[in-house]
């Protein structure tokens, strides 16, 4: 979905879910989780209700046989309830007043990821269970699948959701807030970030990084140098773009000015500066620009590219100075052009 159909669509949606969340439906969603020899419910399920699997952890195969039972189990399965035979099952169970209209607006949230966003959506859900299990037998396939139901994609951003902002929240059998609230703030998050790329991607030291591209932008224009990074980062290998959060827990020490002005006037084959009013008004772009400054000083200018969303004037940057402008190139087209300057630069 383009950028701006895509902030049309959250801006509708938040007031949306906004307008129900302020009805205070007795409406709850719960984690079910399902083995070959119990259920995690201790509760009858209330009236009205509605259940989907969201992921499934379905074991360790190994050799034909294993192959050859999993083609089996496949066969006999009915797919809306996952694979027959499996070892672990999750389903999310919302229960009350207001379940059918939710999953009518859960759905139509769930709409708005492509096809890259439900791929991490649902490969986050399993992915924990994999690497332990693969550690375990390591000659054998551990195997998993999660829901493409846009239901199901939306129920699992809401747990991601939960995993960045109450870590451990997620995996809990009652999710709180209620699902209609707890959907009004996830939808902020979507709108404020553009992205759902985890906070905090690298487990790779800063002080050990090389970046091909680092972004100096004023928080007010999140959201497009978000689509930016999401676009760009494809076709970059890991950790080449410096983007503030993909390292947050890396950032939150003292000192950061410091670093700062490392990453941008020494480990940045280019930097991009993404100027406007609030750019020249911010006082951490202050600090990033004073290393930016001295690149320009020390004519590195193949280091540096304009972006403008505004014709507001900035310290240091005189009218002849080439940009690319915000107003008339969508963030996908200033990937592609971030990738054409790292390509001849070298970066």
């Amino acid at each position: 979905m383009p950028l701006a159909e895509r902030t049309d669509e959250l801006k509708r949606l938040i007031q949306a879910f906004e307008s129900e969340a302020g009805k205070f439906y007795p409406l709850t969603l719960s984690l079910l989780y399902v083995t070959q020899d119990s259920l995690s419910f201790n509760h009858p399920i209330g009236r009205p209700n509605h259940a989907i699997m969201l992921w499934q952890y379905y074991g360790a195969i190994q050799g034909e046989r294993g192959a050859e039972g999993l083609a089996k189990d496949l066969e006999d399965s009915d797919l809306k309830w996952g694979i027959r035979g499996a070892k672990l099952t999750c389903f999310g169970v919302l229960e009350g007043d207001g379940c059918e209209l939710f999953v009518r607006m859960a759905q139509r949230a769930g709409a708005l990821f492509d096809k890259d966003e439900a791929s991490s959506l649902k490969s986050r859900m399993v992915q924990e269970i994999l690497d332990t299990e693969l550690k375990r037998h390591a000659p054998a396939k551990p195997t998993a699948a999660s829901n493409d139901n846009p239901l199901a994609l939306w129920l699992n951003y809401l747990l991601f959701h939960l995993s960045m902002t109450n870590p451990g929240r997620e995996r809990v059998k009652r999710i709180n807030p209620d699902p209609f609230t707890l959907s009004l703030l996830a939808l902020e998050r979507l709108y404020s970030e553009c992205s759902i790329g985890k906070v905090d991607r690298s487990v790779q030291p800063l002080s050990a990084l090389q970046f091909k591209v680092a972004m100096s932008f004023p928080g007010e224009q999140r959201q497009y140098v978000s689509a930016t990074v999401t676009a760009l980062r494809p076709h970059l290998p890991p950790d080449s773009i410096f983007y503030d959060y993909d390292y947050q827990a890396q950032l939150a020490k003292p000192n950061l000015d410091v670093l700062l002005q490392d990453i941008y006037r020494n480990r940045a084959g280019l930097v991009v500066i993404f100027l406007c009013k609030e750019y020249g008004a911010k006082q951490w772009c202050g600090l990033e620009w004073r290393a930016i400054r001295d690149l320009i000083k020390h004519k590195n200018d193949d280091q540096i590219m304009f972006v403008r969303f505004d014709d507001a004037p900035v310290e240091g940057v005189l009218s002849l100075d080439g940009y690319v402008d915000a107003r008339v190139h969508s963030p996908e087209k200033l990937a592609e052009f971030i990738r054409q300057r790292i390509e001849t630069s070298g970066a």
